[in-house]
């Protein structure tokens, strides 16, 4: 149980004054860029979560960002802020946090003597609560949410990883209030270094079953300026979640995907493996609009097509939204072969080409209270090479 304190002014959220903000003053004046950690993917001055399953890398993948910030050098291939960066680490202790740190100064050709802009903190085994919620349910920030304030204003790190938020959130995650006051204080801290925090998580089964990476209640998506998850390709699997015979598995191979952005185009995803201890882009950026070959988005989405007429010779539902059960490219994966070598990303995005194409409709079935969607071909044909 996290130590409780008086409640002081950092954690009162009701006596900030209104800023009043009179937009005729604005007239003439030029408007303020779009400030970004990592263009498009990590927001300055806010809150970014990274979710992924356990044993996916994610704690590797946020050092690995951060010791890039730290160093000034390019992050999967791209570009990132140059600044001092701080890595809480809630699971893993010093040594192992050294091996870690080893791993990625081989990728990246960087000595130790190199990050004299990076801090780690190792916290396993400590008390991790940054907010607990006694009798009333008001949150309040615990002497370790001062702690690394204070340490993140000393240094003058403007990028904050915090792993995990298992460890950090002393509430429910349920509970819509909760988790929004918990984001709150870290958008503070994040205004307070005019910099960006990155809140590392795991999905909630449901999040993972809906391959979205969703954690708890909605406000935990809701909340962050960009959600990005770390993931798998899908593979078909039989009952014991085992990958079926004869499918060519890569155990190395990841996709991080932008799933929610306030800012910037969702959807997109960096394809990447894990080599030599650390990942390594395989790619570029990869959204279906502008980052793989037409012959390969023609490709998914006559898969998709196969898929949707295998789903239903089965007599099995195919729904457009990812949150359902039987959402079409998870399903296809699952149920079929016919998609082999496509991921649940590129028939995702086959699968929204195809109905903005007019190929596939969404044919609303069941009573005016409990509607579903359910995937309908009404042109077998492709409407065009165009996409």
């Amino acid at each position: 149980m996290a130590h409780s304190r008086k409640r002081g002014p950092a954690d009162d959220f009701s006596i900030s004054p209104l800023e009043i903000i009179d937009p005729i003053r604005w007239q003439g004046q030029p408007v303020p860029e779009r400030r970004w950690l990592w263009e498009g993917w990590v927001p300055l001055r806010g809150v970014t979560v990274l979710s992924g399953d356990g044993g996916t890398g994610k704690s590797l993948l946020a050092l690995q960002l951060a010791t890039a910030c730290a160093t000034g050098r390019r992050f999967l291939n791209q570009k990132v802020m140059h600044c001092k960066a701080i890595v809480i680490a809630c699971e893993d202790e010093a040594d192992e946090l050294h091996r870690r740190q080893a791993r990625v100064n081989a990728a990246l050709d960087l000595d130790m003597a190199d990050l004299s802009n990076l801090t780690l903190v190792s916290r396993a085994g400590q008390e991790n609560v940054m907010m607990e919620f006694p009798g009333d349910g008001t949150g309040i920030t615990t002497p370790l949410y001062d702690q690394i304030l204070a340490q993140a204003r000393e240094s003058g790190a403007q990028f904050i990883v915090l792993d995990t938020a298992a460890d950090l959130f002393g509430g429910n995650e349920n509970i819509r209030p909760q988790v929004r006051q918990f984001f709150s204080a870290l958008t503070r801290l994040a205004l307070a270094i005019d910099g960006a925090v990155l809140l590392l998580a795991h999905p909630s089964q449901s999040g993972r079953a809906s391959g979205t990476g969703e954690s708890g209640s909605t406000a935990w998506n809701n909340s962050s300026r960009s959600r990005l998850y770390l993931l798998r390709p899908e593979v078909e699997r039989d009952k014991s979640g085992k990958p079926k015979p004869g499918q060519s598995v890569d155990v190395d191979a990841r996709f991080l995907t932008r799933q929610k952005s306030n800012y910037s185009q969702a959807g997109v995803s960096i394809p990447m493996r894990y080599a030599e201890g650390a990942f390594a882009a395989t790619g570029g950026e990869a959204s279906y609009e502008d980052g793989w070959t037409l012959d390969r988005k023609n490709a998914a989405k006559a898969a998709f097509l196969a898929g949707l007429e295998a789903l239903d010779g089965q007599g099995l539902e195919a729904s457009p939204y990812s949150n359902q059960a039987h959402y079409a490219p998870k399903a296809i994966l699952a149920k079929t072969t016919v998609a082999a070598g496509f991921d649940v990303h590129e028939l995702g995005a086959a699968m929204d080409a195809l109905m903005q194409e007019g190929c596939v409709i969404n044919a609303q079935e069941g009573t005016p209270k409990g509607k579903r969607g359910h995937l309908r071909i009404v042109q077998p044909e492709l409407g065009g090479s165009q996409m």
